[in-house]
């Protein structure tokens, strides 16, 4: 076993173009914690959502609970950036009113802007009943960093038999048009998106059952398709419909699946000579020509995504794998990923990490061509294959069951002594304590969660490839 060597003897990098200031990172005492996945030192986290970049400023907001690692009262967070590396902990933007209808949580949404440009959180209000809700909406400044305590309800439950449950608003212009998207359960069992005509914001007109989990393949089957998001693939005419996949158990509670994309054709039907807000005579039509899952990794959920000019932009929720008790002494649950681009390759959806997080990385590289390499607790891998036959390289990552000491590097502690994390091809891995990243070139990213020890030190075990990594630094909130 042999820790790789610096490609250069520059000292370690301990600020990144400004004066940091101390992170949750530097002072958290759970070993699990990360050191550059942004989040509030506390409180409960899961899906990412209101992402958009507004005067050159990242934000993203997510589901938030800030009294515990608990699914509770769900708030909105929010964390802003320029570059998407340096970040910066807003306050809480969202919080339950009172008496309106989010009193029980601000669950799921998008950012939208009204007419005049200003925007708009748009949201399920939850009032009690797990599957009904509400689209509301709650107006934000200029800057996203106050938020209007009135409410506004721009579609109540389906007046529609078949429906019997709705959650998380998503908003797409189609031929100039802007449209909304939300999850549902159907009455007869399959899971559905719901189509909504949202040229007016606040006054949504309900278009009925857009597509159901019995017009598709089973392997996108639930009984409520969550947190659906329709994007278009840079450079194709191909839409991606995301949706997570909630299944109901036997027992009256429910489970988490995976989240899957249905690869459709859409039929441009906004009429160009409409009033801005007047009635279309046709809706869009979706195709199915496809199927591919989105990460196909057990941690990860609920992704938001964002069409940008030239890209599809990705952040999901990497939720907790241990369990709630250790939650509950850490203080805190749940991460976002980084973020990721999205692209439609030979029918499949590929991600990778966006350009922008190489600013993660913190000193020299260094660089190993040893049957297994020793790797630090945070660090951003790049895997390259030996030769030029074509074929991704396949690892090995195991996380030792105790941390090696300086006496140990240098001999194989031995496989009985290490949990394997992950085995097969990758071209690049983010690993970040308690987060897993694994990128490849030809296929889904893949998520994982895992509970290092203080100290921890990983082995990563490449097959015909070299390695390169790059320690990550501790993000630093302003």
């Amino acid at each position: 076993m042999t820790v790789a060597a610096p490609l250069t003897t520059d000292p370690l990098v301990t600020t990144h173009g400004k004066d940091s200031m101390p992170s949750p990172t530097a002072s958290h005492p759970d070993p699990a914690f990360p050191v550059a996945h942004p989040r509030p030192a506390r409180g409960w986290l899961n899906d990412p959502n209101g992402l958009c970049r507004v005067d050159g400023v990242w934000h993203v907001f997510f589901q938030h609970n800030p009294h515990s690692a608990r699914h509770d009262r769900i708030h909105w967070g929010h964390l802003s950036s320029p570059d998407l590396v340096d970040w910066t902990e807003e306050p809480v933007a969202l919080v339950p009113s009172t008496d309106g209808p989010d009193r029980d949580g601000c669950w799921s949404g998008v950012m939208g802007f009204d007419d005049d440009g200003a925007p708009v959180a748009v949201y399920s209000g939850v009032q009690g009943i797990e599957n009904a809700s509400e689209v509301t909406l709650a107006r934000g400044s200029a800057d996203l960093r106050e938020w209007s305590a009135e409410r506004h309800v721009a579609a109540g439950m389906p007046e529609d038999d078949r429906v019997i449950g709705v959650r998380d608003p998503f908003l797409v212009r189609i031929a100039g048009r802007r449209w909304a998207l939300q999850g549902a359960g159907l009455a007869d069992g399959q899971a559905a998106v719901l189509l909504y005509d949202a040229e007016d914001l606040d006054r949504w007109t309900y278009h009925g059952v857009w597509l159901s989990s019995g017009q598709a393949p089973a392997a996108v089957d639930a009984d409520i398709w969550e947190c659906p998001q329709l994007v278009r693939l840079t450079g194709t005419e191909t839409w991606a419909l995301v949706v997570s996949r909630w299944h109901r158990r036997p027992d009256g509670g429910h489970e988490l699946g995976d989240t899957q994309a249905l690869l459709l054709e859409i039929e441009d039907a906004a009429p160009a000579d409409a009033a801005p807000h007047g009635a279309p005579t046709t809706v869009p039509t979706p195709r199915i020509v496809g199927t591919s899952a989105v990460d196909d990794g057990p941690s990860f959920y609920a992704p938001q995504v964002l069409a940008e000019p030239d890209r599809a932009l990705m952040i999901g929720w990497a939720r907790e794998r241990r369990a709630q008790e250790l939650s509950d002494a850490a203080g805190w649950s749940g991460l976002l990923t980084w973020p990721r681009e999205l692209t439609l390759q030979d029918g499949a959806l590929v991600s990778r990490p966006a350009p922008e997080c190489e600013g993660w990385r913190e000193g020299p590289a260094h660089r190993a061509d040893d049957d297994v390499v020793v790797l630090p607790d945070a660090c951003d891998v790049v895997v390259e294959p030996h030769g030029s036959t074509g074929s991704p390289a396949v690892v090995t990552l195991r996380m030792p069951t105790s941390p090696l000491t300086g006496s140990e590097t240098g001999s194989d502690t031995g496989s009985e002594t290490a949990e394997t994390v992950y085995s097969g091809p990758a071209s690049r891995i983010v690993i970040d304590r308690s987060i897993i990243e694994v990128y490849r070139e030809d296929g889904p990213a893949r998520t994982v969660r895992a509970e290092p020890a203080p100290g921890q030190q990983w082995q990563l075990i490449p097959q015909g490839a070299a390695v390169t990594w790059w320690a990550l630094r501790p993000w630093s909130p302003a």
